[in-house]
């Protein structure tokens, strides 16, 4: 079975510090964490090995984490996938998976293609491309100690 376990809405913006501003004045979060120039291990786009220079502000509430996306290139991504530069809109949704290898085929037998993947701070993602279905990508998000 598909995970189901949302946790995380993510946002291609192109300037973090003006999303975070507008959310912040809009819904009154605060507490944004950055993560400038974010380290990708085996990061791999569509299969190639790749490294995408970008960063992210997120915040957690009681119930959902939001996160903000920003790529500094122009290196082929998930991100420009559905937004080109200058464009931004909600990009994904986030779902731990407690069987990731498993999950993972599932969405690949079912026709969706893995965008990126890769390892950033020992926890395995792949973004997978499910844009034509449902208008965003779904990132498996491997459930595990660091995760949690």
């Amino acid at each position: 079975m598909l995970p189901l376990d949302i946790y995380q809405t993510g946002y291609v913006v192109n300037d973090l510090d003006a999303a975070v501003a507008r959310w912040r004045s809009t819904t009154g979060l605060d507490g944004f964490q950055y993560i400038h120039h974010v380290e990708v291990e085996n990061g791999l786009y569509r299969g190639r090995p790749t490294r995408i220079d970008f960063s992210v502000a997120v915040v957690q509430t009681a119930t959902m984490n939001i996160e903000f996306i920003t790529q500094h290139d122009e290196v082929p991504s998930c991100y420009r996938d559905v937004f080109p530069k200058g464009k931004e809109g909600l990009h994904h949704v986030a779902v731990r998976s407690g069987h990731f290898d498993m999950d993972l085929a599932r969405y690949l037998a079912l026709g969706f293609e893995s965008a990126f993947c890769g390892v950033y701070r020992g926890t395995r993602f792949n973004y997978i491309d499910t844009a034509a279905s449902l208008g965003i990508m779904v990132e498996l998000v491997e459930a595990n100690r660091r995760a949690n």
